[in-house]
């Protein structure tokens, strides 16, 4: 069964390696490599607004609206300084329509966000523990962080698209053919719902984007270590942190009061850095549950190929080890002479 051999992943997430995870998560310095790649999304993350917001001045007021609705689902995760923030800053470039201005935008965006997802690939390889001598060179990291950063943006809009579509169609469903068949109860039972059930799809793209991250981030892959397992709980996580931060930050930070107008940007800042954090976690606790699960586990979850050579061998030596040894004395047979059988045990004495 295919959750059976997901859910085996879970029966080594002890306390003691959790608690390994965190101890290794300091000595390869994944704080501060997170700390650089909040740095990074936070000056990426205008001149990408910059280049979404021209583009879609570009189209016409209908596609606009259906675009803009597409970043509605962030309101409920980000915290609300940086919605504001954000809306803010969409409200002040919403009318620009520069071509010019969309091209240079997106390349500075793409550039600064590689450099994030540069500190991503750096700490990875240091989780797998990959010697430098190993690790790609700098042209090579540089492409690959940029594919990547194209990847996980294509992927959460597509995703993004995807509910959005999703929730027209439900809702054409319902008004135009279950509206006559049921009560009105029921509708809004159905659309209550479907809207439930669009979260477990975002974080089922959040994790598709850590995945992504965690298969091609590394300069090489660790025969082993699993990827999906580390990602569907760094996606839980980064939800769940993501809403308590929120809720943190509505009812007891203070960092306006504080920071005067530099505060919602230490929110944004935050909230980046606590996201890098629980991306890089993720994966670290990957490579460390490898660690303790014995490879028959392995080999049950596809993490280890096992060739055919390699399986006969293993059958060989599982049966060899079950059958009685001798000693070097030839096992008498029925149909030997008893003169012979006796002339053997004379020749033992």
């Amino acid at each position: 069964m295919p959750f059976g051999r997901f859910f085996r992943f879970f029966r080594y997430v002890t306390f003691g390696t959790l608690k390994t995870t965190v101890s290794r998560a300091f000595q390869r310095r994944l704080v501060g490599l997170s700390a650089e790649m909040a740095y990074n999304t936070t000056l990426a993350i205008f001149p990408a607004l910059i280049a979404i917001l021209t583009a879609i001045g570009l189209f016409e007021s209908t596609v606009r609206e259906t675009l803009t609705d597409l970043a509605r689902p962030l309101q409920n995760v980000a915290p609300q300084q940086v919605w504001e923030l954000l809306n803010e800053f969409v409200e002040s470039i919403k009318e620009s329509s520069s071509r010019s201005l969309l091209s240079i935008s997106f390349l500075a965006a793409i550039w600064i966000s590689s450099a994030a997802l540069s500190a991503a690939m750096n700490a990875l390889d240091q989780i797998h523990r990959i010697p430098r001598e190993q690790r790609r060179p700098f042209w090579k990291a540089k492409i690959v962080s940029i594919v990547l950063t194209l990847g996980t943006m294509l992927l959460l809009v597509v995703a993004s698209f995807l509910v959005l579509i999703s929730d027209f169609i439900v809702q054409f469903v319902v008004d135009h053919f279950l509206a006559y068949v049921i009560d009105a109860v029921w509708v809004d039972w159905i659309l209550t719902v479907w809207r439930l059930l669009s979260w477990p799809f975002a974080l089922a793209t959040v994790a598709a984007a850590f995945a992504l991250v965690y298969r091609f981030g590394p300069s090489q892959k660790t025969p082993g270590v699993p990827i999906v397992p580390g990602a569907v709980m760094a996606a839980v996580s980064w939800a769940g942190i993501s809403a308590l931060f929120r809720l943190y930050v509505a009812n007891f930070g203070r960092y306006n009061q504080i920071y005067g107008a530099v505060g919602t940007v230490i929110v944004l800042m935050l909230w980046f850095y606590m996201s890098s954090l629980v991306l890089l976690l993720g994966d670290q606790l990957n490579a460390t549950v490898s660690e303790q699960m014995p490879e028959r586990d392995k080999r049950a979850l596809g993490l280890i190929p096992t060739s055919p050579r390699t399986g006969l061998k293993t059958l060989s030596n599982a049966v060899t080890d079950h059958l009685p040894r001798n000693r070097g004395k030839r096992r008498p047979n029925a149909d030997d002479d008893p003169e012979e059988r006796e002339g053997d045990s004379l020749e033992d004495d």
